[in-house]
Order: structure tokens, then sequence, then C-alpha cells
């Protein structure tokens, strides 16, 4: 195993970024019996010997190359039972689970039938005789070879299109502890996350919706929690979003963690006190999750909730932080 197969299986790093490039059909052929056309075997005074060893190679050589190509692929490809329930939603609104599953079947299928009849044909190399039947035993084997990949063709680019698509999902880790950052628009969500985590978080597009959403991470003492920031996302009743955008949306539901509300009593958000408590009670209702509320903008606000902060002063956010990390221990505790 090499130095990338330990960091993959070692689960230190984000699988969708190890899942490697899905060739098609003509080129993996292209690959393999190119290289195996490179085979070219020394002198043997008994021309017969050569003739087969050369054979053999080149069996063997094209064999090499896409047989473990093709496992690498199912290897890389994360299964649907080992998969987070978080990365299945997207998969089965996307492609279909049990299309995901079936072409990664029969890709496994066309690695084991490539080796089993690299070694059918290298058996019968070893007992042929005269020079023309081995090249004709070789030659019949690149046939079947060829005919195996291109049965998976369809397959292939169904794989490549799907290693695209997970590459392009958010990287979430679904079994840390996180917070998920909800409320309207303009109640100081972004300026929350920028302070807690000192500008130090990615984003990346949200499946399904135009809008994008931004992790960072917070660490102490060996306590490494996740941050979701999801402007576009939970900031609105789930009436105006189409049935794709409601069900990519759900798949938050998949995220162990807690949602923190920030609410703006403050008047300058756009939004009354009304609309924001609606839209908190959609959350409450919708992801069966526990909701924090925590009240921002308190340097120009009537501190009302229990949880309150400013982004300008800085007013709570030590507490708030030293909450997050508590909490956070329970989740690890319960398996929240």
């Amino acid at each position: 195993m090499g130095e990338e197969d330990r960091r993959f299986h070692s689960g230190k790093v984000n699988f969708l970024r190890y899942i490697p490039t899905v060739l098609r059909s003509d080129e993996l052929i292209d690959k393999s019996l190119k290289k195996a056309s490179k085979i070219d075997e020394p002198y043997d005074k008994i021309f017969e010997n050569r003739v087969r060893k050369e054979n053999i190679d080149r069996i063997a050589t094209a064999e090499s190359v896409a047989a473990p190509y093709l496992q690498r692929i199912v290897k890389r490809f994360p299964t649907i039972e080992k998969l987070h329930p978080f990365y299945e939603d997207f998969i089965d609104l996307k492609f279909g689970v049990d299309n995901y599953k079936k072409a990664l079947n029969n890709v496994n299928w066309a690695s084991q039938m490539i080796v089993s009849l690299a070694t059918e044909n290298i058996n019968a190399l070893k007992s042929a005789r005269k020079p023309f039947q081995m090249v004709t035993i070789r030659k019949r084997y690149y046939g079947r070879f060829c005919s195996i990949i291109e049965h998976i063709s369809k397959d292939l680019v169904f794989l490549g299109n799907c290693r695209d698509f997970l590459r392009k999902l958010p990287e979430i880790d679904p079994m840390l502890p996180t917070y998920i950052i909800a409320g309207m628009p303009n109640v100081g969500k972004s300026s929350l996350l920028n302070t807690l985590t000192r500008n130090n978080f990615k984003t990346a597009s949200y499946p399904f919706t135009t809008q994008s959403v931004y992790t960072g991470f917070i660490e102490e003492e060996g306590v490494r929690i996740q941050l979701i920031d999801t402007p576009g996302i939970l900031d609105r009743p789930m009436s105006e979003r189409n049935e794709l955008e409601r069900r990519s949306i759900l798949s938050l539901k998949d995220i162990r963690g807690v949602i923190l509300f920030l609410i703006d009593h403050s008047d300058t958000s756009g939004y009354t006190v009304e609309q924001q408590e609606a839209l908190f009670e959609e959350i409450t209702n919708t992801f069966h999750k526990k909701v924090v509320r925590v009240q921002t903008k308190t340097d120009i606000s009537k501190r009302v909730e229990e949880i309150g902060i400013s982004n300008v002063n800085k007013d709570g956010l030590e507490e708030l932080r030293n909450f997050i990390f508590i909490h956070a221990g329970e989740m690890v505790d319960t398996g929240y």
C-alpha cells in the first residue's frame, strides 16, 4: 500500500479528494495496449521461447495496467453502505443509489474478468508449440480484453460524472461535533464565523442551489469543532424552495450537531422579530436538532436572549466560544 493509500484508509483525509480520475474505455484500452506493445524480449537462440515469453509478457502487462486501475476505482469510490447519509442523499438525488451501485459492480466484474482471462491465455501460451499459435492466442486475448472494457464504457462515463460531482461537494466532516449557523440575512452569521475561525474557512457551492456554504474549524485542547455558515440556505422558509432544493437542504439533518440560530432584535437586518421567530419555528420543527438562540448586535439592541453577542465590541463572544466547547464535549459523549 502506497503513501496515498495509507492516508486515504487512515480516515485523516477527505475521501472525496482521493477519488481517482476515471478514464474512458478507449483511453484505458489505449493506455494498456500501448504499454504492452513496448514489450520486446531479448534474443533467445530458441525462437519459440522468445515468442512465447514476449506474448506472455504483453498479456500480463495489459492486465497489470487495466485490472488494478479498475480495482482502484472500486476501492476509492465509497460504497453506499460505508457512505455517510449526508453524502448518500446527494448521490441519490443526482444519480440514483441503485445506478451508483450497479456501475461499481460492473467495474469490479470487469477487473475480475480481465485477470481471469489473462490467466487462462497465459496458461494456453505455455502449452502452445508454434509461434503463430502464440500470436493468435495473444490477439484473441486483446480482442476479449477490449470487449470487456467496452462493455463498461457507460459505467466509466457515469462514475466519471459522479467523481466530478462528489469533488464539488462542501468539505463537511459529518462525524465532527458541528454547529450549523442559521438565521435571516444580515443578522451577523458571516461575521460570527469570521470571528470564531479567525477568517480561516472554506467555501463551496451547495448542491442543487445557487448558494454556497462556508466551513471553518476551531480547536482547543484536542477538541476540534466544525462550524458551518449557511447564507442563502437556512435563512428563508422552505416553502420558497423547489422540491430539489428542499431535499438537498434537508441533507443537513444528517450532520451530527447543534444549530445556532442567530436572531437580531436591533431592527437593522430588514426583518421583523416575527419573521425571524417564524423561521426559528420552521427550523426547529424541520431538523429535530437542538437549536440554540443567539442574539446578535447587542451593542445596539436591548439584551432579551439568554446568549447575546456583538461582533462590534466583542461582547459575549468568549462566553459563546466556551458554550460551544462545553456542548461539543456533550456531543462526543452522547454521540449526538
